[in-house]
């Protein structure tokens, strides 16, 4: 198992310890910055993403009823998306 997460993290190729070392190294170095990230845009635009996250959970559930209610769910959905995204 060892020397196949070894290929995962070296890009498919063997690689020596050292190389393994310096792999993960940056994809946590990476995956930190992510997280930082993430946490700025929660800071900046954590209610939108909320009741953007609360139209998505209402539109999926919402797909089943009727042709004319789903496409204005769509659409309220894309505007909410728009604007997060012009931001």
């Amino acid at each position: 198992m060892y020397g196949m997460q070894r290929q995962m993290v070296c890009g498919g190729s063997a690689c020596g310890p050292s190389d393994y070392a310096a792999a993960l190294a940056t994809w946590a170095k990476v995956e930190l910055l992510k997280e930082k990230v993430k946490a700025r845009m929660d800071a900046r635009h954590g209610k939108q993403l909320d009741a953007l996250a609360d139209l998505i959970v209402e539109v999926v559930a919402e797909r089943n009823q009727s042709e004319e209610n789903r496409d204005a769910q769509e659409e309220k959905l894309a505007q909410a998306w728009d604007q997060i995204e012009s931001e």
